[in-house]
């Protein structure tokens, strides 16, 4: 009956001990303890002082699963054409002039350019030429004083430009048109006439154009 009650108590005992999850694997023993009375009880430390102790190795418990690996962000991309330039306008109000040419036969319309001067400014332009800037150096005096500088130095620097292609290019001009509508609507006393004749020059184009549609 005792065996039959240890067989049982082991048998419990090793089951609770699997369900717990162990950190690293190692062996399990497992203490049958026998006091003065006979009684038996089975747990998983040595007994105490008096006791009669038997112990025996269950084998090794299943270690934990590894942790799950988490999805690794995808790197970011370059930056697109326009990507580190924002055009700061109100909606564009004016609606564009009459095209005079069949949207089948509109094409693109002219070339911008994405344009980067020496000291970070970027900005978008028709020409296509990289204009030449005058980059400040520092000056010092003889003895090497910048206090004494006798007067101001510059290096000349090319803008670093970019074209501006496929759907970019008509975004890039509708932005062109309507910071030109902007201009104009704003525009000190005496600036409106010029500005809204630029403005009547970039929508005709954008009109024209594939962009159009």
């Amino acid at each position: 009956m005792r065996h039959a009650l240890f067989s049982l108590g082991l048998a419990a005992l090793a089951l609770l001990l699997a369900a717990v999850p162990a950190v690293h694997a190692q062996d399990s023993v497992i203490y049958r303890c026998t006091d003065a009375t006979g009684a038996v009880t089975m747990q998983n430390k040595p007994c105490g002082p008096g006791m009669k102790q038997v112990t025996r190795n269950v084998g090794v418990l299943p270690t934990a699963p590894p942790p799950t690996a988490r999805e690794q962000p995808a790197p970011a991309a370059a930056p697109p054409i326009l990507g580190n330039f924002e055009l700061v306008v109100g909606p564009q109000t004016t609606p564009l002039p009459t095209a005079a040419t069949p949207e089948a036969e509109r094409e693109p319309p002219p070339a911008l350019f994405q344009c980067k001067t020496w000291d970070e400014d970027v900005f978008v332009t028709e020409n296509g030429e990289p204009e030449e800037r005058c980059a400040p150096l520092a000056t010092t005096g003889l003895d090497g004083n910048p206090d004494m500088a006798a007067g101001e130095a510059c290096e000349m620097r090319t803008d670093e430009c970019t074209p501006i292609v496929d759907d970019a290019l008509c975004q890039a001009w509708r932005g062109r048109v309507d910071e030109a509508e902007f201009r104009w609507k704003y525009a000190r006393a005496g600036d409106g006439s010029p500005r809204k004749a630029e403005y009547d020059r970039l929508a005709k184009i954008l009109a024209e154009s594939s962009c159009n549609k």
